[in-house]
């Protein structure tokens, strides 16, 4: 950011005079590391990603091989994006005078500008370069803060840094599984002795209403109670056998064969023998 503004700043900003929208798609590029430079910094030509393109920039004359460069001959956000790469890391300065119109060749000079401070002369409290690295997984985040003097040392302690993320992140990946797995397995367990208690109660069940028909049928096949039938009435004794001793009993009825019981009389009469009989009635035996 303080490279963009110093690129833009009156009087004597390069890019005055460029719009704001373009320096803005500049700067996204520089923030998010499409700008690579040769690696001998002899080679006064850099390389910008944008998109699935690649773009070289000559960062002497300041020229881009892209349509938007060589329709408007103006500086394109590729041009933009190493001119702030290039003034973040203290490798190029700012010219005195603005660009020139895109009717005019750019010019040619021989000598570099006055180098720009760098971000670790910065006057303030906290890290002139960080970086943050947040990683979701799952329900688990994990955040990485990196700071150093400047962007570049930055960049390369965290290309160095990325196989111990992936290790990190490899390792959390595995974790989590291990976790759903445990967890499934744990559901899986109580589901299994919850049909398994289930299934025991209906065995009881049905072992109980086994035993009770068993019962039943072996009650109903011969160990029940024998059947209530009507009671046949009771034969009179043999008249025969039984007269000559019964012969001048006066409660005895000769009649029914039956011992008659004895009424005391009353005032209208004596005494008297008599029995009843089935419908109600009764004999004295005459």
């Amino acid at each position: 950011m303080q490279a963009a503004n110093t690129l833009t700043a009156l009087p004597n900003g390069r890019y005055v005079n460029v719009r704001m929208e373009r320096m803005r798609q500049g700067l996204e590029l520089a923030q998010r590391g499409a700008v690579t430079l040769p690696e001998d910094g002899e080679q006064l030509s850099a390389t910008v990603r944008s998109g699935t393109n690649l773009y070289q920039v000559d960062t002497r004359l300041l020229t881009c091989p892209c349509a938007d460069y060589q329709k408007h001959l103006q500086a394109c956000k590729h041009v933009l994006a190493t001119e702030i790469h290039t003034g973040a890391l203290g490798l190029a300065g700012r010219a005195e005078e603005p660009l020139t119109s895109p009717a005019t060749e750019p010019a040619i000079t021989t000598s570099l500008p006055p180098a720009a401070p760098t971000t670790a002369s910065w006057p303030i409290s906290e890290a002139p370069a960080s970086l943050n690295i947040k990683l979701k997984i799952g329900n688990m985040e994990l955040m990485l803060t990196m700071r150093d003097v400047d962007d570049l040392k930055l960049q390369r302690r965290a290309t160095l840094s990325l196989p111990w993320l992936q290790d990190i992140l490899h390792g959390c990946e595995a974790h989590l599984a291990a976790r759903q797995q445990e967890a499934e397995r744990t559901l899986k367990q109580a589901e299994e002795e919850r049909q398994a208690q289930a299934r025991s109660l209906d065995e009881q069940i049905a072992a109980a209403v086994a035993a009770a028909m068993q019962a039943q049928t072996s009650r109903n096949n011969g160990q029940s109670p024998p059947q209530r039938t009507a009671a046949a009435p009771p034969q009179p004794p043999d008249a025969e056998g039984l007269a000559p001793g019964h012969a001048h009993d006066p409660g005895w009825c000769s009649t029914h064969q039956v011992t008659m019981r004895w009424h005391e009389g009353n005032a209208r009469g004596p005494g008297w023998f008599s029995h009843q009989l089935a419908d109600g009635s009764y004999c004295k035996g005459k």
